[in-house]
């Protein structure tokens, strides 16, 4: 059941709230009518920002490496809808625009779940990729044997040692 369908957003981001470690994140588009915010996992903005590099790769175009940081952050008020489950991206190659497809996590019985629709152009495709993987990149950093995150102080005991040690930055 589509909720939103944005055909002509000025703005879509990924980003999120809170410190490494204790950090919530969200997806955001705005047009001239309304601003949607839905919550979402740290690995869905990855998956997001995967999906759009490798769509921009088949099309023989690159994430910019330089944009403005400040123009991609997340609208206030940052208020979700709800939870995503589930996104779908593509590209729609007779208007060359890129389609987000956002659909809801958990629903009730009695009802299908919520969509949000999002279609945005080139620019704001490649803007999008490089953002959502530098926003993913300044969380806590991975371990190099098991890819998990390192407590704050680079701690961590990692499940690859089999339990037997701990490894530190």
């Amino acid at each position: 059941m589509i909720e939103s369908d944005l055909t002509e957003p000025f703005h879509v981001t990924g980003g999120y709230l809170g410190q490494p470690g204790d950090r919530t994140f969200f997806i955001q588009a705005q047009d001239d009518d309304q601003l949607v915010t839905l919550q979402c996992e740290k690995a869905q903005i990855d998956g997001l920002g995967d999906l759009l590099v490798r769509l921009l790769a088949r099309i023989d175009q690159e994430p910019v490496t330089d944009w403005d940081r400040e123009a991609m952050e997340l609208r206030e008020p940052v208020e979700p809808r709800w939870r995503v489950g589930t996104i779908g991206v593509g590209h729609d190659e007779e208007t060359g625009q890129f389609v987000l497809e956002l659909t809801e996590l958990a629903v009730e019985e009695d009802r299908d779940p919520w969509e949000v629709r999002v279609r945005f152009d080139l620019d704001l495709a490649r803007r999008l990729a490089a953002h959502c993987k530098e926003v993913v990149g300044e969380g806590r950093p991975s371990c190099s044997l098991c890819g998990r995150p390192t407590r704050p102080d680079g701690g961590h005991v990692c499940p690859r040692t089999n339990g037997h040690g701990r490894l530190s930055r």
